[in-house]
């Protein structure tokens, strides 16, 4: 796949330096819950000293995860360190739930910096055991925003929430609720990840069987077409508006299941 030259790649990681979210915040048909109150919550990329930022400053946690063979592209840097501390949102099977942004660039709340799509995976805890569940056991899709038309994701520019519904026939139990949004690339093993899991209790009659599943990491290679995508799929300024072609872009990982069988 052509590569972009080295002074284009280096712009463009120069602009975004500062680009970058983190989704703390839980909705609950569209009610916020407090930040990292069932969201678990991540270490920051590099220690800081309190007089680096404000005291309940998020920033240091905003960069991206651009390794997806890491284990902290499951919820997140190092967010298993948080799970004992977290709540468990009791969500009905059927409701809208949402992921907000909780820190940018700019500062607390914000929106999802970087052009391109997000997705919602489930996974259920063994014996509903929540607080000592890493994550590392399989994942289903339930939710997917792309793009809007050629030239511009649903998800962006602007937007600080997504909000999805948990299918109806969802088997009850306790899971991680998952969020990855992400920046797709045409530069050769890179991508950007904005990744954080809540930790939910879904309560419902069940009889659904959740199908196509992934593993995190594990599922997702950089040569993916969803993840190292042509320049027509890369929404940056490269190519003009009448060159894109993002309408043909194709999703890492599995189909969504939408509870019908």
């Amino acid at each position: 796949m052509k590569l972009i030259p080295a002074a284009v790649a280096t712009a463009i990681l120069a602009s975004e330096v500062a680009a970058h979210q983190v989704q703390g915040i839980l909705l609950v048909n569209k009610t916020e819950t407090p930040r990292w109150k069932y969201v678990r919550d991540v270490a920051p990329q590099y220690p800081h000293g309190p007089w680096d930022y404000p005291e309940g400053s998020d920033f240091p946690k905003t960069p991206p995860q651009t390794d997806i063979y890491s284990t902290n592209i499951t919820c997140g840097r190092e967010a298993f360190a948080s799970a004992a501390k977290t709540e468990t949102a009791d969500v009905l099977a059927g409701d809208e739930v949402g992921f907000r942004v909780s820190w940018d660039g700019s500062g607390e709340y914000g929106v999802f910096w970087h052009q391109g799509p997000i997705q919602i995976y489930l996974s259920r805890a063994p014996n509903d055991d929540i607080t000592n569940y890493r994550g590392d056991g399989d994942w289903f899709k339930i939710a997917y925003a792309g793009p809007e038309n050629d030239n511009k994701w649903s998800a962006w520019p602007g937007v600080g929430d997504y909000n999805f519904t948990i299918p109806k026939t969802t088997p009850p139990g306790k899971y991680l609720l998952r969020i990855e949004q992400f920046m797709p690339t045409h530069m050769e093993a890179y991508s950007q990840w904005y990744v954080n899991c809540a930790q939910v209790n879904i309560i419902g009659p069940g009889g659904g069987t959740p199908t196509g599943f992934a593993r995190f990491p594990g599922t997702y290679d950089n040569k993916d077409p969803g993840i190292q995508v042509p320049p027509n799929q890369f929404v940056n300024g490269i190519l003009p508006n009448d060159q894109m072609r993002l309408m043909g872009y194709k999703a890492p990982g599995p189909a969504v299941w939408t509870g019908e069988e």
